[in-house]
Formats: C-alpha cells, structure tokens, sequence
C-alpha cells in the first residue's frame, strides 16, 4: 500500500505497458497481412474481391469503348492503324492485369515484410524502459519523493498512450491495405480508357505500394529508436530533467513510427 502512495506502482506499470506494447508491435508488424493469423481476414477481402471482380470485367469492357470512342473523336488526332494496335495492346495488357492482380497482392506484400526483416536484421523493437529503474533514479534526487508522487500517475498515463498510439500506427498499416485490396480490379479496369481517367488506376497503384511499403520506413525508425535515442542522455540531479528524458524518448519513438505515413508521401510521393 506504501509503494502504491509513493507513486512506485505507477512507474513499474508505465514500464510494463510501454515494453509490452512494444513487443506486441514488433510481433504484428512483420506479419503477412495474408496468411497466419490475418487468414480468416483476407478471406472476407477475397469475397469482397470477387463480388468486385465482376463488376471489373464490365467496366473494363466499358471503358475501353470510351477510349476508344474519345480517340475516334478527337479532330486533333488521326486514327491511324499503329494507334488502332495500340489500344487493342493496351486493352489486352489490362485483361490480364485485372485478371491475374489480386492474386498477386500477397507476393508484393511477402516481398515488403521480407525486405523490412532484411532492414531490422536482429535487432529488436528498439526502446525498453524499466519503470522500477526510472523510479529510483527519480527518487533519489532532491525533491525526488514530492516529483515521483505527483507525477507517477501521468508518467504511466503518458507511457501507455504512446505505446497505444505505435500500436495502432503499425494495425492500421493492415487496416488500409483490407479496406483498398478487394477493389484492385474496379480500380484497374480505369487503365483500359487512357487519358486522364487512367489516373485512378495509377493512383490506385501508388496507394497500395505506399501503404505496402510504409513497413520498410516503421523498421528504419526502430532502427533509429535503438541508436539514436540512446545517446540521448543529459547528466542531472534534478528529478524533472530525468523525468522529461524519458518522456522525450518515448514521444520521439511514437512520432517517427506515427510519421511514417507523411514522410512516404512527400519523399516517394506514395
């Protein structure tokens, strides 16, 4: 009970909640989204997929006419046999596109999880924190016991939300890839039309591999998380400045891995 007022639960419980998030995302993250335990869900994706698979043959025949239409009535062009060949080509390449494309989403998604296993190597979901360790050096400070009882409930309230917040940054990377799988070959078909209306297909394209290789920037920032934050390190006595050390760590952690996402697009444009 003594321990309980003294605000020493409270800081082992921060340290158990931020390791055990951490480990469970480090479990998740490298999981194939469709196989294991993610298998009963891409099943639904599959039945959602080939409801929308027939709905892809129509449009792709739809849009071809519409292509093929516009290019037969634009005064700017000539239609000539070789453009003829072409669309009938591009037509041909979309078919087999469309056909053969959900069947290879987990071979894409196979090569991002091995390629991100490759990046980690051994290493494991970088920072640890060891409540017990944060509170003595804390209370051994001057002024130590008052900063550890006033703060040891929001120092666990702050660790277990930053643990939360890497976990649902990694789920939802799943999350994202369920929700636009099932709809490869609608968004596809669009390809079979050209011009400006083939750029759902494209952006379609760059979606899914954004989403499909956010995992490769997750592993660098744990990478980062296990070296970098590391050194970060300031020799005081005062117990605040310990205190906010270890919660700039684990912010910098739960903002490079929640970052991911910004970071794809501006780099890669993805």
């Amino acid at each position: 009970m003594l321990d309980f007022f003294s605000g020493e639960t409270f800081y082992e419980l921060a340290g158990y909640a931020w390791n055990d998030m951490m480990k469970f995302a480090s479990g998740v993250m490298l999981k194939n989204p469709t196989n294991g335990v993610y298998a009963d869900t891409w099943t639904d994706v599959t039945n959602v997929y080939k409801t929308m698979n027939l709905l892809a043959g129509v449009l792709t025949t739809l849009f071809f006419l519409y292509g093929f239409c516009k290019e037969c009535t634009d005064l700017h062009t000539e239609m000539t046999l070789d453009r003829t060949i072409k669309l009938f080509i591009r037509l041909v390449l979309v078919v087999n596109v469309v056909t053969f494309v959900f069947s290879w989403l987990p071979d894409f998604l196979k090569w991002a999880r091995d390629l991100s296993s490759a990046i980690l190597g051994t290493k494991k979901f970088g920072f640890y924190i060891d409540g017990a360790k944060i509170y003595e050096n804390i209370q051994s400070t001057p002024w130590g016991n008052i900063t550890v009882f006033l703060t040891s409930f929001l120092f666990f309230l702050f660790a277990a939300v930053c643990g939360f917040l890497i976990v649902m940054a990694v789920l939802k990377r799943f999350l994202k890839i369920f929700m636009i799988a099932p709809f490869c070959s609608v968004a596809l078909s669009t390809l079979a039309a050209g011009g400006q209306l083939s750029q759902v297909g494209y952006s379609y394209i760059k979606t899914f591999f954004g989403y499909a290789l956010e995992i490769l920037l997750v592993a660098m920032a744990i990478i980062l998380s296990t070296t970098f934050i590391q050194t970060v390190s300031i020799e005081s006595e005062s117990s605040i400045v310990i205190l906010v050390q270890y919660c700039i760590k684990m912010a910098s952690i739960t903002s490079a891995v929640k970052g991911v996402e910004a970071v794809m697009q501006k780099a890669f444009n993805l």
